[in-house]
């Protein structure tokens, strides 16, 4: 599975990817992929590459119109992040919902 991070760019976001595939490799699911990308890059990242789904950090909610024509065009689930998730306590709950919300 490949996830598409869109956020502001800083470091929190990648910490939660690295988090969020350990959460995977610890659940037993090794092909979790994941990478954070600035909210400007993500119609390039979605041109140069297949994902199975887009999450929205808190912090750029603002561009969640914007994203959603992205993921819409790409067919695959635009997944916004509560505050409460986009934290180390969160990471279990955030995994269950890309799960989720990818196989719908």
């Amino acid at each position: 599975m490949k996830i598409l991070l869109a956020c502001g760019g800083g470091m929190s976001s990648s910490i939660l990817a690295e988090n969020l595939v350990a959460e995977a490799k610890k659940q037993g699911n090794e092909d979790f992929m994941m990478e954070a990308t600035g909210t400007e890059e993500v119609a390039l990242k979605m041109q140069q590459d297949t994902w199975d789904a887009l999450l929205l950090a808190p912090q750029v909610s603002f561009r969640k119109q914007h994203l959603q024509k992205e993921a819409d065009a790409h067919g695959i689930p635009l997944i916004p992040i509560e505050g409460i998730l986009y934290t180390p306590m969160g990471i279990p709950d955030l995994y269950k919902l890309i799960q989720k919300e990818v196989k719908k």
